[in-house]
């Protein structure tokens, strides 16, 4: 696999965790929950289980970034260590970090994006 294919499939493992946390913020929306919701981590590793909490607010100002993604701390590494993603910033209280997909991984995140919206 060369290089540009390890970023589109980080992209795209990444995307899967965005769409399942799409459903659980409809979900936590629908029920009107107050407080943090607990997320799935958007790292690239497909058998992540690690949750992270944020409030309602934060996440929708995550998904303002199509190219945009949390992850617990340390998860970052695959995305930067590959030059598929870039840390931008980090939550207030520590729990995760915004990682922005850069290149032919932040086309591959913006197009599943765009389609998710759709």
């Amino acid at each position: 696999m060369d290089a540009d294919e390890t970023k589109v499939r980080i992209a795209e493992n990444q995307s899967r965790f965005r769409e399942a946390n799409e459903r659980i913020e409809a979900t936590a929306d629908s029920m009107h929950l107050v407080g943090p919701v607990p997320f799935v981590c958007e790292c690239p590793e497909p058998s992540c289980t690690e949750l992270v909490r944020m409030l309602l607010e934060d996440y929708e100002a995550v998904r303002a970034h199509e190219r945009r993604f949390f992850v617990v701390p340390g998860h970052e590494e695959p995305s930067v260590a590959n030059g598929a993603g870039v840390v931008v910033g980090q939550s207030e209280s520590g729990n995760y970090l915004l990682v922005d997909k850069v290149g032919i991984a932040g086309e591959a995140a913006a197009d599943r994006y765009r389609d998710l919206a759709e």
